[in-house]
């Protein structure tokens, strides 16, 4: 058993995590997860602050991407780990992402509800091989979007999720990071437990925690 520190961000850029003193004015933390609309800029500041690689998925606003002179021609950043339709195992961790947000207007990183039903369906081939060689499938499901539940939000572009319950229900993640739904006032709350057991985290701007894996 080992307990792994998580820096999860998201949505809007924290001058605690874009700082020159990153990251020595925060407490130790192994991995940083960023649960989309993270500027590209500040992912990669990340990447040449730390040791281990960044894994990310792209949110609905899809400023990830890093672009030259040439406006048409686009770049995800670099010295990161694009999560989005992947299981990935970075500091001990295995890592599930899904990128955007439900489909509220024509653009990209938006996707009906029953395209992430199937984006799940199709990750099942690598869920079970992980389950198979490590004891378990997952440990983090890390989306831009939140699933249906308190954290989700009251308006259509901020609905939740359901193919992200189904997910904890099969998969049984110990946390399932996002971001997307904004923070606000002093008792809004950062996290809950489902019924299902997996810990929902909102990592708008950043948070901290750890888990403990095998």
């Amino acid at each position: 058993m080992g307990v792994v520190r998580v820096l999860a961000i998201a949505d809007a850029v924290s001058p605690v995590v874009y700082s020159e003193n990153f990251p020595g004015n925060l407490p130790p933390f192994d991995v940083a997860l960023s649960a989309g609309d993270m500027p590209g800029h500040v992912l990669e500041f990340i990447a040449t602050k730390t040791r281990t690689p960044p894994v990310y998925v792209i949110g609905n606003h899809a400023n990830a991407y890093l672009r030259g002179e040439d406006p048409d021609e686009a770049r995800l950043p670099g010295g990161c780990i694009n999560a989005h339709r992947r299981v990935v195992r970075v500091a001990g961790l295995i890592v599930a992402g899904f990128d955007g947000s439900a489909r509220y207007r024509p653009g990209p990183h938006q996707y009906a509800q029953a395209t992430y039903h199937a984006m799940h369906a199709g990750m099942t081939p690598q869920l079970l091989w992980h389950r198979a060689r490590y004891g378990r499938a997952v440990d983090v499901l890390l989306t831009h979007a939140a699933p249906v539940g308190p954290q989700a939000g009251d308006d259509w572009p901020h609905r939740g999720v359901g193919a992200f319950n189904r997910f904890h229900a099969r998969w049984r993640p110990q946390v399932h990071v996002h971001g997307h739904v904004h923070l606000s006032g002093a008792n809004a709350s950062r996290s809950y437990v489902t019924a299902h057991g997996v810990r929902v985290v909102n990592a708008f701007e950043f948070t901290l925690f750890e888990i403990t894996v095998p």
